[in-house]
């Protein structure tokens, strides 16, 4: 069940908040004059794939197509405009199956901030677990002094800019992602089939995090970046089985077969919507011409 806490214009101080709101309203009212409207989500638990392809076009009704996750139907390689060390690789392969936390909080961790992140340190170096970590340059000056060298030497952690995401998630050896919550983090995590540990910062993660840790329940959240809430989050996640048979099942529902043969038959169905719309358009502008 959704709080008012999960709202995505619920940050900030109050103009920031009423910025947020016009903002989402100003989209949902533009998105009404749309002929039609791409989805990039799962087809069964955000918008029914049959259901999408019997919306009628209208002025108030777009027709809405389910066409991801896009990093499974779609795109071989995901684009990325940073610069990935793929250094990371080698680690893991170092490294035993499933032991690995992999955390990335995107390119967005200024809502963390410094004191978050030293005790997030912290709190993974006590665990023991090897761990690998995308964070830029500018964060780490608010790691613990010494902090890269000592899990270097133990062979416990690896620090990265950025890491070559879909790589590291279909790798063997991680065992559970710590996340944000941004969708497309979201999707590649269940593509890869990898449990997730939850901390929502901003905007949709909110309602991402309700989805993976009460609906699905391939996740957990943490409250917080203090030793005994990581240690218990990642001893709870890392072991719970069932879990993972949940994760299995999610998959193969969302993006099996079956799932990719809905997919591509909306993107046929778009496609000749599209192609009905553009040769009426010519016949109109053409009247006398035969086509």
């Amino acid at each position: 069940m959704l709080s008012t806490e999960d709202l995505p214009w619920l940050i900030g101080t109050l103009p920031a908040r009423k910025a947020r709101f016009k903002f989402w309203t100003r989209t949902l009212d533009r998105s009404r004059t749309l002929r039609w409207l791409l989805v990039n989500s799962l087809p069964d638990d955000y918008i029914d794939g049959k259901h999408a392809q019997s919306v009628k076009t209208s002025q108030d009704h777009p027709r809405v197509f389910c066409i991801g996750p896009l990093s499974n139907h779609v795109m071989s390689k995901n684009p990325s405009f940073w610069e990935e060390d793929k250094s990371c690789l080698d680690w893991l392969d170092k490294q035993k199956s499933s032991s690995v936390i992999y955390i990335s909080f995107g390119s967005w961790v200024s809502p963390i901030g410094e004191g978050k992140v030293k005790n997030l340190a912290l709190a993974l170096e006590a665990s023991g677990r090897p761990f690998l970590w995308v964070l830029g340059s500018t964060w780490r000056e608010g790691l613990p002094i010494g902090y890269l060298e000592r899990v270097a030497i133990k062979f416990q952690g690896k620090v990265v800019s950025w890491a070559p995401q879909m790589e590291v998630l279909r790798h063997k050896a991680v065992g559970c992602y710590l996340t944000h919550c941004g969708w497309n983090s979201t999707m590649e995590a269940i593509q890869c089939q990898k449990r997730f540990l939850c901390y929502p910062v901003a905007g949709d993660q909110f309602i991402n995090n309700k989805y993976i840790v009460e609906v699905w329940k391939i996740g957990l959240q943490l409250n917080g970046f203090g030793r005994k809430d990581v240690e218990e989050g990642l001893r709870r996640v890392m072991e719970d089985t069932e879990m993972q048979n949940r994760l299995k099942r999610l998959h193969e529902r969302t993006m099996g077969d079956e799932a990719k043969s809905r997919v591509m038959s909306n993107l046929t169905a778009f496609i000749h919507d599209l192609n009905l719309i553009t040769l009426g358009t010519r016949i109109k502008s053409f009247p006398d011409f035969n086509f």
